[in-house]
């Protein structure tokens, strides 16, 4: 009997994606599931608008395969494009692996800035390309000159840059007019959007002037709707058109095309939850800078990334925990010394900037 083994042995060494055990965290802090305050995640603590749960419980069709017309012209409404710029995924996690497997060859390149989100080095290294660095500065803004250089010095070998704007974990946006200098260089530039409902300049606005441009987002930060996985790219319609070639069919779920749709369908009472989540950073923002030890960044997102002065990151992160009070950590050297706090709703905030100062 054959022993049942990885294809390539650098998939042994890989490490899987460890979500946080809410069910473990719940125990140690002596509440249930519900009684935690979960700014870990990056995810939306208004939820996803109250017709989604209607037309979820409405919807009489779970037994056919979906049908995503509507969906794609409802996407391409949004953005202000046609139907055939857009590409729908399971999340946008999926969209990073499709760009991979149509545009980088195994052994061939792809670039990432670090620290930035771990996804684009995952899917890398599961398609068997290279991953080259091009480190972010030390004020965590994108290095321009150093991503050049892994470009051009590849030699043709780098097919695909993975930039992220505005910025995970930076939460900085990036300027259109340093986007389009990357969109110079010979390779395939990919802008992932997920938090641009929260700030900064849409790369958008430059889709008709680069063929080297394709934009991915998704619904899970801005609409709520981060446990039904539903992304999107946007693109030329020639690359959208081989993407859709790869696409696996019946991708995104009908629960999450129903879900989608009732978004659409009560966009100003989602968006009005986006500009609360805005307001409620920058209040977060100003209580968090009255805490001595530390230091909030500057943030386009709806989280804030925090420098944390004279203490143990890990201590903070665990002492929340025991009250209850999830945030990220990070075990990247890069990143030594900060944590992120995803923005909550106002009692959530409230509670955490409590919790902090008793820490004081």
């Amino acid at each position: 009997m054959p022993t049942l083994k990885p294809s390539h042995p650098y998939i042994s060494r890989m490490e899987p994606y460890e979500p946080p055990d809410i069910e473990a965290a719940a125990e140690r802090a002596g509440v249930d599931k519900e009684g935690l305050i979960r700014l870990v995640a990056n995810e939306n603590p208004f939820g996803p608008s109250p017709r989604v749960a209607e037309a979820l419980g409405a919807f009489e069709e779970y037994h056919l395969h979906p049908d995503y017309g509507s969906l794609k012209e409802a996407v391409a409404g949004y953005v202000g494009v046609t139907s055939d710029h857009v590409v729908l995924s399971n999340g946008a996690d999926e969209m990073i692996d499709l760009l991979i497997r149509l545009l980088v060859e195994p052994g061939e390149a792809v670039v990432v800035c670090p620290p930035t989100f771990a996804m684009y080095r995952f899917y890398g290294r599961v398609n068997r390309c290279r991953v080259l660095n091009a480190p972010r500065r030390e004020d965590l803004s994108l290095d321009v000159p150093a991503i050049e250089r892994a470009v051009r010095g590849s030699g043709g070998e780098a097919r695909l840059l993975f930039i992220v704007s505005p910025g995970n974990p930076s939460g900085q946006a990036i300027p259109l007019a340093l986007t389009e200098r990357l969109l110079e260089l010979p390779v395939m530039v990919c802008v992932d959007e997920a938090y641009i409902e929260f700030g900064g300049e849409s790369a958008l606005s430059l889709l008709a002037g680069y063929d080297n441009l394709v934009v991915i987002r998704t619904f899970s930060k801005w609409a709520g709707l981060a446990g039904l996985r539903l992304g999107y790219a946007v693109a030329r319609p020639e690359l959208a058109g081989y993407l859709n070639r790869i696409r696996p069919p019946y991708n995104v779920n009908a629960a999450a095309m129903v879900a989608a749709l009732a978004t659409f369908d009560d966009l100003e009472r989602v968006e009005a939850n986006v500009a609360r989540l805005i307001a409620e950073r920058e209040r977060l923002t100003e209580a968090l800078r009255e805490v001595p030890w530390l230091d909030p960044l500057p943030s386009d997102t709806n989280f804030i990334l925090i420098r944390v002065e004279g203490r143990d990151p890990e201590g903070v992160v665990e002492g929340l925990a025991e009250r209850g009070i999830l945030i990220r950590d990070f075990s990247s050297p890069a990143m030594a010394g900060h944590v992120r706090v995803s923005v909550g709703r106002p009692d959530q905030n409230d509670a955490l900037i409590a919790a902090l100062e008793g820490m004081s």
